[in-house]
């Protein structure tokens, strides 16, 4: 019955898994023991995100709660996750019909998989490239487990681990699946779309490793935080070297 229940909350909620891909028992082997090792560097990051529009001569205000994937780079706490994932409204931020809307990330914090909720705060946003970097408010009290590895640059058609955390709903578990690159692009930007892990357990944020554990990227909303567009992951290299910037370096 739990399992019955469970699969259904998951294509309730968007994170059921699509069509499983045959893989061998040694890549099924060496991805357990990628989750195994890098799981706990995907950490959910909670917040309340307050949106105010003019209508009518008056202000429409709103609290907007999310829960959102984040990769943890390193064991400080520096963790980037999806702009767009974090502030839902930021597609609506601009001109409305009664004059600006705005919106507000309050209340930042870090939930770990050992279920503490740490206070963070914004360092970084690149709306061009969805992604908002935090950290901890204050030093961590012990070095956080993060995505300190070699980068990967793979291939089409290669094969790549996702590695995602549930919503609380589901218990804030481990949701890990196989998917492969079905389109590496290089301008304007570089980005690799995966499927069909990629819409299998839905959300961005989260890491992409290849067969052996390197990192390839982080999913974001290709396209700018403002304007929409496509789930593919944002490469590492580019990642890190954004997040340079929010650490001084």
């Amino acid at each position: 019955m739990f399992t019955r229940t469970l699969a259904i909350a998951l294509i309730v909620t968007g994170w059921a898994p699509a069509i499983p891909l045959a893989q061998t028992a040694d890549e099924r082997a060496a991805a357990r023991a990628l989750v195994d090792k890098r799981s706990a560097a995907v950490v959910m990051v909670l917040a309340t995100v307050k949106m105010r529009a003019p209508s009518g001569g008056r202000e429409n205000a709103r609290d907007v709660p999310v829960q959102v994937n984040a990769t943890v780079l390193d064991p400080n706490g520096l963790a980037v996750m999806s702009l767009y994932a974090l502030e839902p409204g930021s597609m609506q931020t601009g001109r409305g019909r009664g004059g600006e809307v705005t919106s507000e990330t309050t209340d930042l914090r870090i939930r770990t998989v050992d279920d503490r909720e740490v206070p963070a705060r914004v360092v970084l946003r690149d709306p061009d490239l969805d992604l908002v970097f935090i950290r901890p408010v204050d030093p961590p009290a012990s070095p956080m487990t993060a995505i300190d590895g070699p980068t990967s640059t793979p291939s089409l058609l290669d094969l790549v681990v996702v590695v995602q955390r549930t919503p609380e709903s589901l218990g804030w578990k481990t949701f890990a699946s196989f998917g492969y690159v079905q389109m590496v692009m290089e301008k304007p930007q570089p980005y690799y779309v995966i499927g069909p892990a990629a819409s299998a357990a839905g959300g961005l944020g989260f890491p992409v490793f290849d067969a052996k554990g390197g990192f390839v990227g982080v999913m974001a909303r290709i396209g700018g935080a403002r304007t929409g567009g496509l789930a593919a992951v944002v490469p590492a290299e580019d990642v890190r070297e954004i997040a340079k910037q929010a650490t001084g370096r």
